[in-house]
């Protein structure tokens, strides 16, 4: 038993890491949640031609309403994470932003599923950025979602190659370790709870 709990720890990194090779696709989608490293992952993805688009959804901010009633204009993160990706060079027409206040991936991938579902019927592959530790579920999430559709979706998981996430020796550096810990926590929430909602 122990030797098992000794080989989890060690391999526990790793373990929430998912990296697909890319394909050409119809879209990629950038999660947001984390800093400039997503959307640089996924300008680069854009540049290499993979996909003509790359899609955010608008996450919520605590505090958000309360500026917007006083006529306060905050841009979202994705809208700054936009401004970046056209400053590196990518046309202002291939960002698309879903309006939603998400507040978690899966409201991400629920957004994202009901736009494919509404506006774009011939949607058959994405290519979905997110940070390394965050890339096995985030697919999960978005292929359960995704899993609603009356046609199949391929998800292929890119996550960012910017961030600095150490999967081999997370137990090193004491946010790598809260990022392990935290993503056991929710896929656990996601097999036993989410899942089923």
């Amino acid at each position: 038993m122990l030797a098992l709990l000794a080989v989890f720890f060690r391999y526990a990194g790793v373990g929430i890491v998912t990296v697909d090779f890319p394909e050409k696709a119809d879209l990629i989608i950038v999660l947001m949640g984390s800093g400039p490293d997503r959307i640089l992952g996924a300008v680069d993805l854009y540049e290499q031609g993979y996909a003509p688009c790359i899609m955010m959804v608008e996450n919520w901010q605590p505090g958000y309403e309360l500026l917007e009633s006083r006529d306060v204009d905050l841009p979202r993160d994705a809208e700054l994470a936009a401004s970046v990706g056209i400053q590196l060079g990518v046309p202002e027409e291939a960002f698309i932003i879903l309006p939603g206040n998400a507040r978690s991936t899966q409201d991400e991938a629920l957004i994202i599923t009901q736009y494919l579902k509404e506006q774009q019927p011939e949607v058959g592959k994405v290519l979905l950025v997110s940070s390394k530790f965050h890339s096995k579920r985030s697919a999960k999430l978005f292929r359960w979602a995704l899993g609603d559709l009356d046609r199949e979706v391929k998800v292929l998981s890119c996550p960012t190659t910017y961030d600095d996430f150490n999967a081999a020796a997370w137990w090193s550096s004491r946010e790598d370790a809260k990022r392990v810990v935290s993503e056991y926590v929710k896929l656990a929430n996601f097999y036993l709870v989410d899942r089923w909602r």
